[in-house]
Parts: C-alpha cells; sequence; structure tokens
C-alpha cells in the first residue's frame, strides 16, 4: 500500500506545515502502525486465542495443523499462535497418525481435586460475591469458607491455586 501511495506522491512532493515529506508522514504512520500492532499481541490475547475449554484447545490445535498442511512452516504457525514449534509439529504428527481423535486432550497424571465439580460450583458463586480485594485475602476467606461448608481442610496456597484457575 505505502509503495502505491509513494508512487503517486513521488512527483509532487508536496510539503506539509510542518515541513515533511509525505512520503516522510507515509513511512512514520507506518513504523507506528507496526509498533501498535506489535504490542496488541500480548500472553492475554494469545491465550484466549487458544481458548479455555477443551473444545476450544481442540478446534486451536486443528486450526494450527490446518495452517501446517496448507503450506505454513510448524514455526511460522507457532510465532503466530505463541506456541512451541515442537508442540505444533507434535499436533502434526498426531492428526496423521490418529486424525481428529489424535488431538483431543489426554488425561494428565496428577493428584485427584479435594473438591469435586457440584463443590467447585458453590466456591465460584463464593468468589463472585466476595468482598475480598486482593487474591490473598480470597484465598484466605475460601479457606475458611470450604473448611465449614464442606469440611475439607485446605492451605491458603491451595486455595490461591483454586482462584487463580477460576480466574477470580
Amino acid at each position: 500500500m505505502a509503495v502505491f501511495i509513494l508512487t503517486r506522491f513521488a512527483a509532487i512532493n508536496e510539503v506539509f506545515k510542518h515541513g515533511q515529506i509525505i512520503t516522510n508522514d507515509i513511512n512514520i504512520c507506518e513504523l507506528k502502525m507496526k509498533q501498535i500492532a506489535h504490542s496488541t499481541i500480548n500472553s492475554e490475547l494469545l491465550k484466549t486465542l487458544r481458548g479455555d475449554s477443551p473444545r476450544e484447545r481442540l478446534l486451536h490445535r486443528l486450526h494450527c495443523v490446518a495452517l501446517v498442511l496448507n503450506g505454513l512452516s510448524s514455526s511460522a504457525v507457532a510465532r503466530i499462535y505463541g506456541d512451541s514449534p515442537r508442540a505444533v509439529a507434535y499436533w502434526v504428527k498426531r492428526f496423521k497418525k490418529d486424525g481428529e481423535q489424535g488431538l483431543h486432550e489426554e488425561s494428565r497424571p496428577g493428584r485427584p481435586s479435594k473438591l469435586n465439580a457440584s463443590q467447585l460450583k458453590h466456591v465460584q458463586i463464593f468468589l463472585d460475591k466476595s468482598s475480598a480485594h486482593s487474591k490473598s485475602e480470597k484465598a484466605e476467606h475460601l479457606a475458611h469458607y470450604i473448611s465449614e461448608k464442606f469440611g475439607i481442610t485446605l492451605t491458603v496456597r491451595q486455595c490461591w491455586r483454586i482462584v487463580n484457575r477460576l480466574q477470580v
């Protein structure tokens, strides 16, 4: 676009009131647009692009695989979405081997949660109504609430993780 505009105005060499040539203004504008474009892509936006639910993350992986299968490199796709190139290559390999089923999330090892799904819903409601201003206050209040409501003892640190996971 800039080349087209520059060729149109190259002969004119029109000068604005501030004394700069049009080509300089166009170059400055393009530079600012590039800086803004790079600064607006942050980790929060990338997290949103990847999705929160297992279905959204599956669609994200499918989209990455589709881009690779249509000619982009794993590194290029990884740069676009902020994933690791190795992960993208792994998704492509799994897709080629098992199709869409190969991209579904597998169960992860680890200690099972002390709270079940229905208890977590109660916790979410409690946190939404909580008058605590900081996450540390919310974690302390949550530890007390869980102990009183469900008879389950959790440390403040465990409650801090719950608060962060529920994005309150």
